[in-house]
């Protein structure tokens, strides 16, 4: 039996997730893009403060999210109380695949056709930007496709799902509350594009890559997901949106 979690633990777990999933981000946005970030700062009434380092804005993107991603799995390879087999589960990612595929490629459609209604029937999405990489730039679509799943989306299932669900289940439990918080703060995570489009389209994505995580207990399938989805959007598009510092979308 679990021995219950004493006030100041449960106050440093709340405190611990609330500076990793809700304040981190938008700090790491201001650090990319420090003029709009002082811009904010200024506007809530710190315009002393600044995000200006002189470091290039590339330093807190991937490189950050790699050693959040190292340092979290390490965490969960340590703890006695995880399961392991979480990590990757191919018996899970397995069994949950077809239904994988299946919710997919009706999805695919939609975001295509989301994709052209933003292109051309809003200000949002220039003409040109509607199947771009396919048109123009074939091969940066290659090394997405061969990149994405592995330096962003399986890093990323690790964070957002395999970490969160375990850190946090004995505050938030296995529900509701811990399923909509883990959709919100995935989200809240884009807060680094300066769009809110990337925010609105990674909700349902954020549903879809914690239901499989749940349901199949594979950071495997889940990230698989995340992969084909992430990779479909570039192609469509979409990536126009979730490439970090694009704010021509806001």
């Amino acid at each position: 039996m679990t021995k219950p979690l004493s006030n100041p633990k449960r106050l440093w777990l709340w405190a611990e997730l609330m500076f990793l999933y809700v304040l981190v981000p938008p700090i790491i946005a201001g650090l990319i893009q420090p003029e709009l970030g002082d811009g904010v700062l200024s506007r809530v009434g710190i315009g002393w403060a600044s995000f200006q380092t002189g470091l290039p804005s590339g330093l807190f993107v991937f490189p950050l999210l790699l050693i959040t991603f190292v340092t979290m799995l390490l965490y969960l390879r340590l703890d006695p109380t995880f399961d392991n087999t979480r990590l990757w589960n191919k018996a899970g990612f397995k069994k949950d695949l077809r239904r994988i595929i299946a919710v997919f490629v009706p999805s695919a459609a939609v975001i295509l056709g989301v994709t052209w209604l933003l292109a051309y029937k809003t200000p949002l999405l220039p003409e040109s930007g509607f199947l771009r990489l396919p048109r123009e730039m074939p091969i940066v679509i290659l090394f997405i496709s061969i990149g994405y799943p592995w330096i962003s989306a399986y890093p990323q299932e690790i964070t957002h799902r395999a970490f969160f669900f375990h850190r946090y289940r004995r505050i938030l439990g296995e529900g509701s509350l811990a399923f909509w918080l883990n959709v919100l703060t995935f989200s809240w995570l884009h807060i680094t594009m300066w769009n809110w489009v990337a925010l609105a389209m990674t909700i349902p994505a954020g549903m879809l890559f914690a239901y499989t995580y749940l349901k199949s207990r594979s950071a495997l399938a889940a990230g698989f997901e995340h992969a084909i989805y992430g990779i479909w959007a570039f192609f469509c598009g979409l990536g126009y949106f979730v490439f970090t510092g694009n704010v021509n979308g806001a």
